[in-house]
């Protein structure tokens, strides 16, 4: 995969279908979005807006979501199933935020969670350039479970 070939678009109704039916190996299934409700996802008003998708022609790479809290940007994303554990996240990771910052024209810190227990993202995050601020607990989507959360940096 060459991520530099890759853009950052907004979801459409096919885009949003085909990330709604991702699953995902264990431990990592409780990311999955098949099976679950998610209002967000299906939410048009938001697309081009908060929710985006990384693209590579008319293949869908990732899902990319992105939220202001005051002057803070935080983001999520998902990397499409068929990409993960081949060791490429951090590129995936690296072509967003190059994107976002261009979508957003935002050039300040960039700020994400991920669950303390998710090695393989955690890494990914480091590797992209994102370091640890600190731990917070919070729900697992879908699951009603609280855990800790890391809280991620990546400064320009």
């Amino acid at each position: 995969m060459d991520y530099n070939q890759c853009v950052l678009q907004s979801l459409t109704e096919t885009s949003a279908f085909e990330i709604s039916q991702w699953e995902y190996e264990k431990p990592y299934d409780v990311y999955n979005f098949k099976g679950r409700p998610n209002g967000y996802l299906l939410n048009k008003e938001t697309w081009g807006k908060e929710q985006f998708c990384l693209v590579d022609d008319d293949k869908v790479i990732g899902f990319v979501a992105c939220q202001y809290d005051h002057n803070d940007l935080w983001v999520g994303w998902s990397l499409s199933p068929l990409y993960c554990g081949l060791g490429q996240g951090h590129l995936f990771i690296k072509k967003c935020i190059e994107e976002i910052r261009k979508e957003f024209n935002y050039y300040n810190t960039i700020f994400l969670r991920v669950a303390a227990w998710n090695k393989r993202a955690v890494q990914a995050y480091q590797k992209a350039g994102f370091a640890y601020k600190q731990t917070i607990k919070d729900e697992v989507a879908y699951t009603n479970v609280i855990e800790d959360f890391w809280v991620m940096t990546h400064k320009v």
